[in-house]
């Protein structure tokens, strides 16, 4: 009978990588397992660590090799039985994210619908709803649908403020409704939130939060839509930061310096014409 991986020890040398933003050597750390793994036919432990390895795909928007791998957890928990299980809820989940981060949000959001009949199947678990209640915010957002935007962030937030442990989620609930809010133009609104959403992350970890960056360029942009580019150009200098400490330079690293680009030229167009600028 062959082995398994230990996947408790994988878990914990990944964690202490993660901790340590030992970066380069997490990819080596958990292709090795992998292979180990495969070697092994242990199903579940090729499961384990392609969820992570997605994740860390994901992260730095490799999203073919995140694909892949998160098909090869939904093939490994159909083949383990697992299907409309809340392992496989999560499993589907990610997947959208990673379609998310390719732009195929039609794609996305079906299958979030997907794993949202699985968990409302299934109840309880109200982190994990609210989750996916942001995912699907941030999908609606892009395809224009922001008023149902609005209303999965704001039940995300309804589940969210009720555990005090995961303050993290709960920023990024108030992150997205701003951004649903800004493309609606109601400025004070999406300030407001993003602010809040800022403060929240502040207060439970600082600027470690992977996705802390994320609100501190989306109040660069509303910053931008509403004429300060000073301020603009500040949070967009920060925000590429945050992305290249967390990931290096990724495509939304690339984003953030396009922007920032152009951000500058209006500050100096401004600047040199003498113009003040007409606040909205």
């Amino acid at each position: 009978m062959k082995g398994k991986v230990d996947i408790q020890e994988f878990y914990s040398v990944l964690d202490s990588l993660y901790e340590k933003k030992e970066m380069d050597k997490a990819e080596p750390y958990m292709l090795e397992v992998l292979s180990r793994a495969g070697n092994l036919e242990d199903l579940e432990g090729v499961v384990s660590v392609c969820n992570e390895l997605g994740g860390l795909y994901r992260a730095m928007r490799r999203t073919d090799e995140a694909l892949w791998t998160y098909e090869k957890v939904m093939e490994g928990l159909e083949q383990m039985g697992l299907k409309g299980t809340r392992n496989y809820a999560s499993a589907l989940i990610n997947l959208g994210n990673v379609h998310i981060a390719r732009k195929s949000y039609e794609k996305a959001y079906g299958i979030d619908r997907q794993a949202l009949e699985i968990l409302e199947r299934l109840g309880g678990e109200a982190y994990q709803r609210a989750a996916l209640y942001n995912n699907m915010s941030a999908v609606l957002r892009e395809l224009g649908r922001t008023k149902e935007a609005q209303d999965m962030a704001l039940r995300a937030i309804e589940i969210i403020r009720e555990l005090p442990e995961c303050m993290g989620e709960l920023a990024t609930s108030y992150t997205n409704l701003g951004q649903a809010q800004a493309k609606e133009y109601a400025f004070s609104d999406a300030r407001q939130n993003l602010m809040h959403a800022l403060q929240l992350y502040e207060n439970s970890s600082g600027d470690r939060d992977i996705h802390y960056a994320n609100a501190v360029y989306a109040l660069g942009n509303l910053d931008d839509a509403q004429g300060y580019y000073e301020n603009a150009e500040e949070r967009y200098i920060r925000a590429a930061k945050l992305i290249e400490r967390d990931f290096g330079h990724t495509c939304d690293y690339d984003q953030i310096m396009e922007d920032l680009q152009r951000v500058r030229r209006k500050v100096k167009k401004v600047e040199g014409n003498g113009i003040i600028p007409e606040f909205l």
